[in-house]
């Protein structure tokens, strides 16, 4: 399971990638993002594999806050 729980991501105070974002992926289930230039879609993976931390709000991964795992 992947959630996103209000997750806002700012690069600084003009640039804000995502907003309040918030998403329930469950076990076994498809998910597509799409969107234009800019929309954050990038920014959500990058978010998933902790090249880059939320501003705000919290991402788990099976339960586990996304930030306390350990990166390989």
């Amino acid at each position: 399971m992947v959630k996103f729980d209000t997750v806002t991501k700012r690069y600084d105070e003009n640039i804000v990638a995502l907003e309040d974002v918030c998403f329930e992926i469950e076990q076994g289930e498809f998910c597509f993002i799409t969107g234009p230039s800019g929309a954050g879609k990038s920014t959500i993976v990058k978010l998933l594999i902790k090249d880059e931390l939320p501003t705000s709000g919290s991402i788990f991964y099976e339960d586990i806050e996304v930030p306390r795992i350990p990166r390989k």
